[in-house]
């Protein structure tokens, strides 16, 4: 258990040290300084999960009504970004 402990340990230190880590949790800070913006993104990101799991016509009425109540954030600027290097993370995450 101490090796898996040490692996994750250095797979954290190493994760921190990426420009895309650093870069998300630039935005991040910057995005929690605006306490509405923050919780209408994870309320949009909780429904797209939930929506992601659904299938067929329910999965494409849930996603048109999604693009619709949110649509506010695709013109916004800082959760345009925030979206960005989280996806850029997540992909780096995945590579390795």
């Amino acid at each position: 258990m101490n090796e898996m402990k040490q692996l994750m340990t250095e797979l954290t230190d190493r994760l921190r040290k990426t420009n895309e880590y650093n870069q998300y949790i630039n935005v991040l800070s910057r995005l929690k300084q605006d306490p509405e913006l923050y919780a209408r993104i994870g309320d949009y990101r909780r429904r797209s999960l939930w929506i992601q799991m659904q299938e067929g016509e329910a999965f494409i009425q849930g996603n048109n009504g999604l693009q619709k109540d949110f649509a506010d954030l695709q013109e916004n600027g800082l959760a345009n970004e925030f979206f960005a290097r989280s996806e850029e993370l997540t992909s780096e995450l995945q590579s390795h």
